[in-house]
């Protein structure tokens, strides 16, 4: 236990010398009621509600619904869109960064379905990136979230991941690389463990 809290504050110091940090959620697969409320993902901290929240303006929502087939985003969350509104599905490998094109404010897409270039499949994730404050007048965050669009029956948030440190680029479908340190406490634990055995059979 002692030697694991060790890894990690050498994990997080490491992190802190001058490189971008990054929050992935794990797979979640949240799903999204075909409903009119649909359900609600405060970006910030992963929390969910089934209903209208009251301080949508002022926190990062987004907010599928009909299984996702409409998607409404609150002022603080910016998803990527092509034309004025039609949110966009990324080719894992794709940057999101500041030279995205996010749509301006609280926005509704309803078109993003279909077979046109860069339209969701129902029944195939696709990836929406964005751009979040974690507050009114915070700094840009960056980041992407995969989601599965169905229309007769629940779709999917599957899982999501964005950069902490304020504006850093992030690609689509990236998550954070295993600490070094950890792996190599790993290894030490694994080749512990190996020779104990050895010396318990002689």
């Amino acid at each position: 236990m002692k030697m694991k809290s060790l890894l990690l504050l050498a994990c997080l110091a490491f992190a802190g010398t001058g490189r971008a940090t990054m929050f992935y959620s794990g797979v979640q697969n949240i799903p999204i009621p075909v409903t009119q409320d649909g359900v609600y993902l405060r970006m910030s901290d992963g929390v969910t509600n089934t209903t209208f929240p009251a301080n949508w303006s002022t926190e990062p929502w987004l907010n599928p619904f009909f299984g996702g087939v409409d998607i409404a985003n609150s002022p603080l969350l910016r998803p990527i869109i092509t034309g004025t509104d039609q949110i966009l599905n990324l080719a894992p490998g794709t940057i999101i960064g500041s030279t995205s094109n996010f749509v301006a404010g609280e926005s509704g897409s309803s078109t993003h379905v279909g077979n046109g270039p860069g339209q969701f499949t129902l029944g195939t994730p696709g990836i929406i990136g964005f751009a979040f404050d974690m507050s009114v007048g915070g700094p840009d965050l960056y980041g992407w979230l995969r989601i599965d669009i169905n229309n007769t029956s629940p779709g999917t948030i599957v899982d999501w991941a964005y950069q902490t440190t304020p504006g850093a680029s992030i690609i689509a479908t990236q998550t954070p690389e295993p600490c070094p340190m950890i792996l190599a406490g790993a290894g030490f634990a694994v080749s512990i463990a190996f020779l104990r055995r050895r010396v318990v059979r002689q």
